[in-house]
C-alpha cells in the first residue's frame, strides 16, 4: 500500500511542487521468519499422510515440492519433459530479476520422487491454489510452512553430496539476486546433460 500511495503523491507533489506526505510513513521492521527443513522422521510422516488420505487434493503439490525443491507459485508453469534420453521437470523460474525475460528451468527426477510417483496427479498439482496447498501441509505440521518442503529438498541434496553450483541451477537460486554464488560458476561453468542429470541419483536414502 506504501508503493502505491507513494507513486500517486510522488506525481501530484511533482506536478504542484508540495512535498509528499508520504515521506512521514514509516513501516515497523519485518522480520523475516526463516523455517527449516524436514527431518527425515517428518519426511516419513508426510508420505504416510499423503498414503491414508489420498481423497485430499493438496496430496500431488506437497510431494512435488517436497522432491522437486519448487517454490509454490511455480507449480502452474511445471511440465513433463525428455531431451537427449533424460526425463525431467521444466518450470518457469519465479524470482528472475525484473525487466528480464522468464527462465525456464530443468529439475532433475531424484530417486526419491520416483518412489512417491504413483501417488503423484500433476495436473492437480499444478491447479492446487495455494491456500489448498498450506492446509494440506499444516493439516499435518500445524506449525511448519509449505516453503519448508523448498528447504527440505535442498538441505538433502547437499547432505547426499550433490554438486553444490548444481543444486543452485536445480532449485533457480542462481537467479536470485539475494544469494550468493562466484560469478565464475554463473557465467562460465556448463555442465553436460550425464553430469546435471546423473547427480541428483545420489538423492536416495531410506524412508
Amino acid at each position: 500500500m506504501k508503493q502505491t500511495l507513494g507513486a500517486i503523491f510522488d506525481l501530484a507533489c511533482e506536478d504542484y511542487d508540495l512535498k509528499s506526505p508520504m515521506s512521514r510513513v514509516v513501516l515497523p521492521h519485518y522480520e523475516v521468519q526463516k523455517g527449516s527443513p524436514l527431518s527425515v522422521e517428518e519426511e516419513k510422516r508426510l508420505i504416510a499422510a499423503c498414503k491414508e488420505n489420498p481423497h485430499l487434493y493438496g496430496n500431488s503439490a506437497v510431494l512435488v515440492l517436497l522432491y522437486t525443491g519448487m517454490r509454490v507459485g511455480e507449480l502452474p508453469s511445471m511440465e513433463m519433459k525428455e531431451e537427449n534420453g533424460y526425463r525431467f521437470i521444466e518450470c518457469t523460474t519465479e524470482k528472475t530479476r525484473k525487466g528480464y525475460a522468464d527462465v525456464r528451468r530443468r529439475i532433475p527426477i531424484s530417486p526419491m520422487l520416483k518412489r512417491v510417483w504413483e501417488m503423484i496427479d500433476f495436473e492437480k498439482a499444478k491447479a492446487a491454489s495455494k491456500e489448498c496447498i498450506r492446509d494440506t501441509f499444516k493439516a499435518i505440521f500445524p506449525d511448519r510452512h509449505p516453503h519448508e518442503l523448498r528447504y527440505t529438498f535442498i538441505s538433502r541434496c547437499k547432505e547426499h553430496g550433490c554438486n553444490l553450483e548444481l543444486v543452485m541451477l536445480w532449485d533457480g537460486h542462481q537467479f536470485d539476486k539475494d544469494v550468493a554464488s562466484s560469478k565464475v560458476d554463473r557465467g562460465y561453468t556448463q555442465y553436460s546433460d550425464a553430469f546435471y542429470f546423473g547427480e541428483i541419483e545420489k538423492v536416495n536414502y531410506d524412508l
